[in-house]
């Protein structure tokens, strides 16, 4: 089957909502077969990924992590859930950044019912542009991902956050929330030789750039099925940063 046949049976098969596509999925992708029993009880009546600490990214890029992380790891995230809960109960240190102070009220309350204590937990709201837009830094017009969410707001603060971190200090930064070009940019002074860039939906069209910037590094990209989503190749990268 060539590249083009493929492209045009996943666009004609949906592929979020067409149950057709699950079958397509399945007989083209073969290592999502053994997640199916995770992805099919992820959507039961009443599971969430915060009460059971499950990270929404592939099952795939989640065992990964299983796998790398330890009690001496220190990580840094950009958007929180069930992720951050379970990078706590993983790593030695955590700490993690938020945009929604309603969803970090959430998320801290499922921290503090497991007794974890290893996540420092910040939230930086976006905050209106003062002044002259026009002649304002360029990190001062940063927007989300979906500039209508929030039009004329930064995320400065949030971008900025790792900035008072020392460098060369984490093992994984997980880049999973806003305006992730600029996150990767602070992100990539911080890291250890040797340590990993985690970025999640790294098919999606406003990372194409910065993706194209992190060709030096090696990388390995994790497409599969993910908890509570539609049957789709959920993409996903890691890059090990030297």
């Amino acid at each position: 089957m060539t590249l083009t046949l493929k492209q045009r049976i996943e666009k004609s098969l949906g592929p979020l909502f067409d149950p057709l596509y699950l079958f397509y999925l399945m007989a083209d992708d073969l290592r999502s077969w053994r997640y199916f029993p995770k992805w099919f009880s992820s959507f039961r009546l009443g599971r969430a990924l915060i009460g059971e600490a499950k990270p929404w990214i592939p099952f795939e890029a989640a065992d990964w992590l299983q796998r790398y992380l330890n009690r001496n790891s220190k990580v840094f995230e950009w958007g929180s859930g069930g992720s951050t809960i379970f990078l706590a109960e993983r790593a030695g240190q955590v700490c993690s950044v938020e945009h929604d102070p309603k969803w970090h009220a959430l998320v801290s309350k499922a921290l503090a019912d497991r007794g974890l204590t290893n996540c420092s937990y910040e939230v930086h709201e976006p905050k209106p542009i003062g002044g002259n837009v026009a002649a304002a830094d360029q990190s001062q017009t940063s927007r989300f991902i979906y500039d209508d969410f929030y039009p004329g707001t930064t995320l400065d603060e949030y971008v900025r956050a790792i900035d008072a971190q020392p460098d060369h200090s984490f093992d994984l930064v997980l880049v999973d929330g806003r305006v992730r070009t600029e996150c990767i940019q602070h992100a990539l002074p911080k890291i250890k030789p040797g340590g990993y860039l985690m970025l999640d939906n790294s098919n999606n069209a406003d990372v194409v750039e910065i993706i194209r910037k992190l060709q030096s590094y090696p990388h390995t990209e994790f497409r599969g099925i993910a908890p509570g989503w539609p049957p789709t190749r959920w993409s996903n990268t890691i890059w090990q940063i030297s």
